[in-house]
């Protein structure tokens, strides 16, 4: 019995003491983790339509004038701060056109108006074609609340 005991606090302490051990290539693989679960996108929430937003006073806050139309959008971010808007877009111009940043602009939620950093489209828009594109707005503490375009 005596042995018994001996046996079951040894085993206890040998495994206590693998898990007092972290190297740094484990705190490594921990960091990395963290990181990763801040850059990872979250679903926010989907718009149809084109939602009222506040057209801006000062014209260099305006979008360009363009022939798109705003169908839908669906608003991510991650905990790291990143915003991104996956929206479906309408072109009533002529075709072989890619959408510019300039053309489309987020409304946020500190007042103010960020056209994309960056826009992921496949190809370019034929007349009237439908097409989703991805629209990236860096980092911020501010949220996403619309889209807006402004249309000849």
């Amino acid at each position: 019995m005596l042995a018994r005991c001996l046996l079951i606090a040894f085993v206890s302490l040998t495994s206590l003491s693998s898990y007092a051990t972290i190297d740094d290539s484990d705190l490594n693989d921990i960091k990395n983790s963290i990181e990763k679960s801040q850059d990872t996108m979250h679903y926010v929430r989907t718009v149809s339509g084109s939602i009222p937003v506040p057209m801006p006073k000062h014209n260099e806050d305006k979008p360009a004038y363009s022939y798109y139309e705003i169908v839908s959008y669906d608003i991510y971010n991650s905990q790291g701060g990143k915003r991104m808007i996956q929206a479906v877009i309408t072109n009533h111009s002529g075709g072989g056109i890619a959408l510019k940043p300039k053309q489309i602009k987020a409304y946020f939620s500190n007042n103010t108006y960020v056209e994309p950093t960056r826009i992921e489209q496949k190809g370019k828009f034929a007349q009237g074609e439908t097409k989703s594109v991805t629209l990236y707005f860096g980092e911020t503490d501010a949220s996403i609340i619309g889209l807006l375009t402004r249309s000849y």
